[in-house]
């Protein structure tokens, strides 16, 4: 944390580590709650956008079309801008999945009217009923198709879940890092209003302000780096045993934009400790005589 001058004596100098440690571990905590509520917006967008490419939509036939054409048209649906995926569900199939669902074998009652479908997926852009709504539209415009069933009540929920959740994380994120941000400042501030005298004694023995305020800029950046450092190894703990856990919400298949939030973490405590310190000494370099009593 610095070394300090043989004058000062063992209490002060403990003083001082125990403050400056103390100052090092409210930047920690600060950057540690930040990051952990960027993480969860993080991983919430991903795990509703992977929740939507889950919906599906079938294309049902009518039950004299031949299998041939619906696979023609599988064909041409699969290079639709909007489609992920699409595969054909074949007669059988779908009959023993609806044998299943019913309980018994219906064909020895009545005549199968099922037919093979096309089941398809779409891309997370259009995973939003008034997409859905305009693709089954489309489709529909086929002579051969009967009908297009997909959940439309799950997709609207999921779809205005996901912007509340949204706009929510986002004003809390917001909120958080406003007075998280107020607290370190002012911390900072305390610490360089303990010196405002040694600022002023340096500026009248000759020092200029460039050599009165690296000192404070240094000690700024060093303790945006400690605290920076501390809160990455706390959060790179939860989402270890948060992915453990939860494998499904913490997703580490985009490891890439992890490092990123990691990274994002320490370069804004280094830079946000460094401006404030840059700030508040600036003041005391600047104020009058009469106002350091103040």
């Amino acid at each position: 944390m610095g070394k300090y001058p043989d004058t000062i004596d063992r209490i002060t100098k403990a003083r001082l580590r125990l403050s400056a440690f103390g100052s090092v571990f409210s930047i920690a905590l600060t950057m540690f709650f930040i990051g952990t509520l960027g993480f969860f917006a993080f991983f919430s967008s991903q795990y509703l956008k992977n929740l939507s490419k889950k919906i599906e939509m079938e294309v049902l036939f009518y039950s004299d079309i031949k299998e041939a054409d619906i696979m023609a048209l599988e064909q041409q649906i699969k290079l639709k801008p909007y489609i992920a995926s699409s595969r054909v569900s074949s007669k059988e199939e779908n009959t023993e999945t609806a044998k299943k669902i019913i309980g018994s074998n219906y064909t020895d009652i009545i005549p199968n009217p099922l037919n093979a479908s096309i089941i398809i997926s779409v891309a997370p852009a259009y995973a939003n009923s008034d997409s859905l709504a305009k693709i089954s539209k489309e489709l529909k415009k086929n002579e051969i198709v009967r009908n297009i069933d997909y959940p439309d009540f799950i997709v609207k929920s999921v779809s205005n879940n996901f912007k509340k959740i949204q706009w929510i994380i986002l004003g809390i994120c917001a909120i958080f890092m406003i007075i998280s941000m107020l607290l370190i400042a002012n911390n900072i501030r305390l610490h360089i209003y303990a010196k405002r005298f040694n600022i002023k004694s340096m500026l009248l023995v000759g020092a200029t302000p460039k050599f009165v305020r690296k000192p404070f800029v240094t000690h700024g950046f060093i303790q945006g780096i400690w605290g920076g450092i501390i809160a990455i190894l706390l959060i790179a703990t939860l989402l270890y045993f948060g992915n453990r856990s939860i494998p499904e919400f913490i997703d580490f298949s985009k490891m890439m934009y992890v490092a990123i939030i990691l990274g994002g973490i320490l370069i804004f405590s280094m830079l946000f400790t460094t401006i404030i310190s840059i700030i508040s000494v600036n003041r005391y370099i600047r104020i009058n005589d009469e106002r350091l009593y103040l």
